[in-house]
């Protein structure tokens, strides 16, 4: 099965607050099959963000989580209409979300996807796209972003 598919988009993500749209996204991985449990996967977004805050900056943050309650290298986009706060890098709050969860045994995975979209990040066009493109135009981006 694809890394990324149409099927691992949220495009109007309801949460209000960082734990919720964690939550949503956890929903989504456990609902296509990503990871064993959906309230580990929280709790394992949670610990990430108390090392460091997964906000890049410009609305956009990349919470992630590489453990043995993940079954498979998988993508998450999630887009909120409503800024929500997230300790970004620019004190900004993000309403783009793009989730990396990797099997532990992946660990090489986790950091090529890592690198290969936040060099992105820093170029305009790309965020744009992110953050007002439509599911086919972000979908087609993100899928040629990480090949």
């Amino acid at each position: 099965m694809a890394m990324f598919t149409k099927d691992n988009m949220i495009m109007d993500l309801q949460g209000s607050t960082q734990k919720e749209i964690l939550e949503d996204l956890a929903k989504k991985a456990y609902a296509i099959g990503a990871v064993k449990d959906a309230a580990a996967l929280v709790s394992d977004y949670l610990a990430r963000e108390e090392e460091s805050t997964t906000g890049f900056g410009n609305g956009v943050a990349i919470p992630h989580s590489k453990s043995d309650n993940n079954l498979k290298a998988t993508i998450i986009f999630g887009r909120s209409q409503q800024p929500i706060e997230w300790q970004s890098l620019d004190d900004q709050p993000a309403n783009t979300f793009i989730s990396l969860i990797v099997p532990t045994a992946e660990a090489g995975v986790h950091l090529q996807l890592l690198a290969k979209l936040s060099r992105q990040l820093v170029h305009p066009d790309f965020v744009n796209v992110l953050k007002n493109g439509n599911q086919d135009e972000v979908y087609e981006l993100i899928d040629k972003t990480i090949q």
